[in-house]
């Protein structure tokens, strides 16, 4: 299994790379202070994906209602070590849907997912799986 999630994760750190790139060459971008550039996906989410995404993604909606109603839990501090948090399942809009999206890019990233195994490789699947069949469907409305 670890193999295979190594190269579902390369799939989706590949595709959500090119969906960054493409979404910053378009404007769908903030920068702070400091000039450092993030992509807008709220922006992006509401202008080009739109309320109506289950809709658009017909037969596939139940990866965005995966996602959605088992989101990636998010890493927090406990005020000594770093743990995993449940994120709230109640909000059901597509800014949330990519955000969560977002989320499991960090995790991946960031957020300890392996180190050298898989951490809960049954979830990391699901979410990698569903993630990528979202950003598939959206890719020629993102111009990726």
């Amino acid at each position: 299994m670890s193999e295979h999630l190594d190269q579902l994760a390369f799939k989706f750190f590949k595709l959500f790379a090119q969906y960054e790139s493409t979404l910053k060459e378009n404007g769908y971008f903030k920068s702070d202070k400091s000039g450092n550039v993030f992509v807008d996906w709220d922006r992006f989410a509401n202008e080009i994906v739109g309320k109506n995404f289950k809709t658009e993604l017909g037969q596939l909606a139940s990866a965005a209602e995966y996602i959605l109603d088992q989101p990636p839990k998010k890493q927090v501090a406990d005020g000594v070590k770093v743990v995993w948090a449940d994120v709230p399942a109640n909000d059901k809009s597509v800014q949330i849907l990519f955000g969560h999206i977002c989320r499991v890019r960090n995790n991946l990233f960031h957020g300890a997912k392996f180190n050298g195994t898989w951490f809960d490789p049954v979830r990391s699947e699901e979410l990698l799986k569903h993630s990528l069949v979202v950003l598939e469907c959206f890719r020629t409305k993102a111009g990726v």
